[in-house]
């Protein structure tokens, strides 16, 4: 090998080495400036509870707040990861710092609602569902009302306050069955069969919302259908209080109904 041969190889290996090094740099710096990033972190945080992993999700929201003591985003964030574990009282703080930052933010009021409820402060709650709903018809909030009503035994408001939360979100399988068992309650028997076939669109094979339909074609006298129903759910359900309601009511087919 030649002198000038091995000068050439140095040369072609100083010119690669270099090269790599260039392209190695704009990714450092770019890693760099997201590390840097509270948005970053914050998303990082946000794939942690995807995964149901609150307590990585809580190292990311310390870093971004550390780098951004306003980011209403993670101290939102922060309160689900509480509720995920069960801390209220630290959700709770967490979601007032939020709402301290940022007062106009729906979604936060309407967890806090749902903080306040845990803690049993139902006043407090159905404070922040109304704020929520009032900010931006919040259909999360508008339903969180409409079922504290419905519980009470207010049908009405809760009949008004489930179908504002449809015509912001006419998917919410939790809205159309709580708006069956609303109409069931009246007396509006068929309407309520109409809205759990409506949830059924959504989740044909849920449980709870094939019972209820069942309930509401038993009170139609329809025992062919509540039996067809019945033994579909019980065959699927893995539920023991379910599959105990399930018998209870097969059983009440059995059972002449009395004469009106």
């Amino acid at each position: 090998m030649t002198v000038r041969t091995v000068r050439g190889q140095a040369a072609l290996a100083a010119i690669v080495a270099l090269s790599c090094a260039a392209c190695v740099s704009p990714q450092k710096k770019l890693e760099a400036q997201q590390e840097r990033d509270p948005q970053y972190q914050y998303q990082k945080a946000v794939v942690c509870m995807q995964a149901t992993l609150p307590d990585e999700a809580i190292k990311y929201l310390n870093r971004a707040v550390s780098l951004d003591p306003r980011h209403f985003l993670s101290y939102n964030l922060f309160g689900l990861a509480y509720i995920v574990k069960g801390d209220f009282p630290k959700a709770a703080a967490s979601l007032e710092k939020c709402l301290e930052i940022k007062p106009d933010f729906s979604e936060a009021y309407n967890n806090l609602g749902t903080v306040y409820q845990e803690l049993g402060q139902a006043d407090k709650a159905e404070a922040s569902f109304k704020k929520a709903f009032e900010i931006d018809q919040h259909y999360n909030a508008s339903y969180n009302l409409a079922k504290m009503n419905f519980e009470r035994g207010k049908l009405e408001p809760a009949l008004e306050y489930v179908g504002k939360s449809l015509q912001k979100y006419p998917r919410s399988l939790l809205a159309w069955n709580l708006q069956g068992l609303i109409l069931d309650t009246q007396g509006r028997t068929d309407e309520a069969i109409s809205s759990y076939q409506q949830a059924l669109k959504i989740v044909p094979n849920e449980e709870n919302v094939n019972f209820n339909l069942a309930v509401a074609h038993f009170r139609r006298g329809d025992k062919a259908r509540v039996k067809e129903i019945l033994d579909r759910v019980l065959a699927a359900t893995k539920n023991e209080e379910l599959r105990r309601r399930v018998r209870d009511l097969l059983e009440k087919l059995r059972v002449p109904r009395p004469a009106p």
